[in-house]
């Protein structure tokens, strides 16, 4: 089992679908080679095309279903960073340039990390708690 499946599987899904009309072909052909060879009156590899022609659909619909996905997460981030990117940059950027007072006195630019830590504690100190 692949503990990063989640991540791999989509590259896996649209790597099939790529690969799948080349399968289709080689599984078919081949197919209809030995059923040429071996002619009883009966062309049985219709079956066979009609069975890969449904995997085929399957597999290219899978990979529709992640394109559309990653085109979902793409315009929302888009939509987002339009509303609220510049603003919100520019907070940050303010943020990071106050910087960390060290016991020299100097100022260094804060971390990126640092960003969590400071957006936690802000939120819990803008609430307010209600009188019991």
């Amino acid at each position: 089992m692949n503990p990063l499946g989640f991540v791999t599987r989509p590259a896996k899904t649209l790597y099939e679908a790529a690969a799948a009309p080349f399968k289709f072909a080689f599984v078919v052909g081949l197919c209809a080679f030995i059923n040429w060879m071996t002619f009883s009156g009966h062309w049985w590899v219709k079956w066979v095309a009609f069975g890969m022609a449904i995997h085929w659909l399957v597999t290219w619909a899978r990979a529709a279903k992640i394109i559309l996905v990653v085109g979902v997460v793409a315009a929302v981030g888009y939509f987002i960073y339009k509303k609220y990117g510049a603003e919100a940059k520019a907070r940050y950027d303010a943020w990071r340039k106050e910087g960390n007072v060290d016991e020299k006195g100097e100022v260094t630019p804060r971390k990126p990390e640092q960003a969590v830590q400071y957006y936690l504690e802000t939120k819990v100190s803008n609430k307010q708690v209600a009188p019991v």
